[in-house]
């Protein structure tokens, strides 16, 4: 009974995402009377650049309208029946995947900083600096109608493969040398240190924790039941442009980039995923990451990369605050007992597991054979202080 349930509801989740496809080719969420794919300096600082941001302004304020309501609900229902929610465990004062505060490590500063300028390089870098390298693609989720960033990304062609094999050849072996090369060399660290949609995730992220709101904790069927949608997705990604459809017309990026670049561009069912975006990156850390068409294919040369995730068996306590802290899910790091090298197709390399984990070098992120990141235990004791462990201050 309960496959066949499982079965229902992967079957019902993915007729509804085809539904979407085909309701992204009719139904436009946002049009503009003229598209305008021309930007300049003057134009960022003009009032028409406000009025290119409009479709922007409602899908945020969709979306916090969405998180509000949300909050609002599941309030109820733990006010009815504090069992119906894992939500109860701020009852009781434990925080579930949740390193005590301590000093950001140079790792994280570093992420965050590389996050942030690859944002703004993949969005005016063209605009800014003039850089144009339309022959190489990175593989990341930044809208390629945007024509004023630094470089292509992969998505539009891997989405679009009828129209890149009509390219001449070295514009094919440009594209597919960048697109791996890349992949080979960072893996999935390019969703953790470059894509824009993570940074955007990442930001809602945080604003949860400033608000002080419930996050939502998936557990192994959660996750276990989106794997066949995710790569329905992928299918969706790759094999759509074969029956006539156009993947960017529901792919929520193209809610992001060429808006905020000063683009007008028509929203179809973009506009509405890109509302579900951030509520679920509002409640789950990088939960679209979880179900994205690209890092899936990225995941699949993920285990070739030179960024790792190894282990130190002999330290690990099995305390699972690795794979409670992980935004993607991934057991793996928390039950191997004996390979070093725990690195995961899903691992976006965050350096979350690191982080929280409490054992002196059990956990650690490298880059071709050399540490750049290690657990430390006075790391994270420092973020306890006397008062909290029920001692005085001396």
């Amino acid at each position: 009974m309960k496959s066949r349930k499982k079965i229902i509801i992967t079957s019902a989740v993915c007729i509804g995402i085809a539904a979407l496809a085909y309701f992204a080719w009719l139904f436009p969420f946002y049009e503009f009377s003229v598209n305008d794919y021309e930007t300049s300096i003057e134009k960022l600082m003009s009032e028409d650049y406000l009025k290119t941001l409009v479709p922007l302004f409602i899908i945020i304020a969709l979306s916090a309208a969405g998180i509000i309501l949300a909050v609002f609900v599941r309030k109820q229902l733990v006010r009815t029946d504090s069992h119906r929610s894992e939500f109860a465990y701020a009852r009781t004062g434990r925080a579930i995947g949740k390193a005590p505060e301590q000093k950001p490590a140079l790792f994280m500063v570093v992420r965050w900083i590389a996050m942030i300028v690859f944002f703004f390089m993949l969005i005016w870098g063209g605009l800014i600096f003039g850089l144009k390298m339309s022959s190489v693609s990175i593989p990341v989720l930044s809208c390629p109608w945007n024509t004023e960033q630094m470089t292509e990304s992969s998505c539009y062609y891997i989405s679009h493969l009828n129209e890149l094999f009509e390219l001449p050849i070295q514009n094919i072996l440009i594209f597919f040398g960048s697109t791996i090369g890349f992949t080979l060399l960072l893996g999935r660290a390019i969703c953790g240190f470059i894509c824009p949609m993570g940074l955007i995730q990442d930001i809602m992220d945080k604003i949860r924790q400033k608000t002080k709101t419930e996050g939502i904790k998936m557990n192994d069927k959660m996750y276990e039941a989106l794997t066949p949608v995710k790569w329905f997705i992928l299918l969706i990604f790759v094999g759509l442009c074969f029956i006539g459809g156009n993947f960017c017309n529901f792919c929520p990026a193209v809610a992001v980039s060429p808006i905020l670049a000063g683009m007008s561009t028509s929203l179809y069912v973009s506009g509405f995923l890109m509302v579900l975006v951030l509520m679920g990156g509002f409640f789950k850390r990088r939960a679209f990451c979880t179900i994205c068409p690209l890092g899936t294919v990225m995941g699949m040369l993920h285990k070739y990369s030179l960024f790792r995730i190894k282990k130190d068996c002999q330290s690990c306590t099995e305390c699972g605050a690795c794979y409670e802290a992980c935004p993607m899910g991934i057991k793996i790091i928390y039950t191997e007992r004996e390979k070093a090298d725990v690195t995961h197709a899903n691992c976006i390399m965050c350096g979350e597991c690191v982080r929280c984990c409490p054992e002196d070098k059990a956990l650690s992120v490298t880059f071709a054979g050399k540490s750049l990141y290690k657990s430390s235990r006075k790391k994270i004791m420092s973020g306890y202080e006397p008062e909290k462990c029920g001692r005085d201050k001396k």
